[in-house]
């Protein structure tokens, strides 16, 4: 089995970081998840390292998973929130996590955003150019047909940015509109810059049935746009929970997935891609805290 790295979880404890998008209809995901829930299941599920991804708009939501990622060697970088809206505040506080080695990216949660099109507006642009010049990758949680038309515009403004699409950008499996989608993820990717996690994708289709057959069209029109070198797998568990998305039936089924969609590059999309763009250590390279 090819090790892999997780390039997309998360952890919470709303009775520390509240979530707003939390509803009633999340029930089975409400938490607590910390590291001690997920450790014991990523040897089975063939994972050595993880990214580990912000789930609020809030400071403390970052001073939470630096926390857990100090205190867990697999968690080999985080994805941190910065109030993007607020170019000073995004400047200070960038400052304040240049000592924290493990972030490698930023992330805000636009799709909770009323304006589509927030990313463009302009103190978010001077806010993500302080961003580029810490060579931190941009997260875009981009939902279909809502975002992923910026994507290219952004790229363009910094074109030595690394941005990644989260979740394919959702594509709409089982309804209609998938082949719009696919041109827009496909022009977005025409962009050299713009990378993309297979990630989410069992919550994107209504089948609770669902297996590696379902996730492979998508994963087919994401490796034709990007090939695989732009490509990195992520199991967005806790989500993935919202439809029978428990972590090794998500790893299993994305592993017959990349397999099928491409057998020359599996390495890539379970590992290599993520080990470039966020400039991860190697397991050697860590202290093992007895996790695996």
């Amino acid at each position: 089995m090819i090790r892999g790295v997780d390039a997309h979880h998360h952890f919470w404890d709303t009775r520390r970081v509240p979530l707003p998008w939390l509803r009633p209809a999340h029930a089975e995901i409400a938490g607590p998840f910390t590291p001690d829930g997920l450790a014991p299941e990523l040897g089975p599920a063939g994972i050595d390292r993880t990214i580990l991804v912000q789930s609020a708009n809030l400071a403390a939501d970052t001073d939470a998973m630096l926390e857990h990622a100090r205190r867990h060697a697999w968690i080999a970088a985080v994805v941190a929130w910065l109030p993007l809206r607020e170019p000073e505040h995004t400047r200070e506080r960038l400052a304040e996590l240049a000592g924290e080695p493990k972030v490698r990216g930023v992330r805000h949660l636009i799709h909770d955003e009323s304006d589509p099109h927030w990313i463009l507006r302009a103190p978010v642009l001077e806010s993500i150019a302080f961003v580029a010049d810490r060579e931190l990758v941009l997260e875009l949680p981009a939902v279909w047909p809502r975002h992923l038309g910026d994507v290219p515009e952004l790229a363009r403004s910094f074109p030595t940015m690394t941005i990644v699409i989260d979740h394919l950008g959702k594509p709409p499996l089982g309804r209609d509109g998938f082949q719009d989608w696919a041109h827009a993820l496909a022009f977005a990717a025409a962009e050299p810059n713009v990378a993309a996690k297979v990630s989410g994708l069992n919550t994107a289709t209504d089948k609770p049935d669902w297996s590696a057959a379902d996730l492979e069209a998508p994963l087919q029109v994401a490796v034709d746009a990007f090939g695989p070198e732009r490509l990195l797998c992520g199991s967005d568990w806790p989500v993935s929970l919202l439809n029978n998305g428990d972590y090794e039936r998500v790893w299993r089924e994305t592993r017959r997935a990349v397999a099928a969609a491409a057998p020359e590059a599996q390495e890539l999309l379970l590992a290599g891609t993520a080990t470039r763009l966020y400039r991860l250590s190697t397991p050697e390279e860590e202290v093992g805290d007895g996790a695996h």
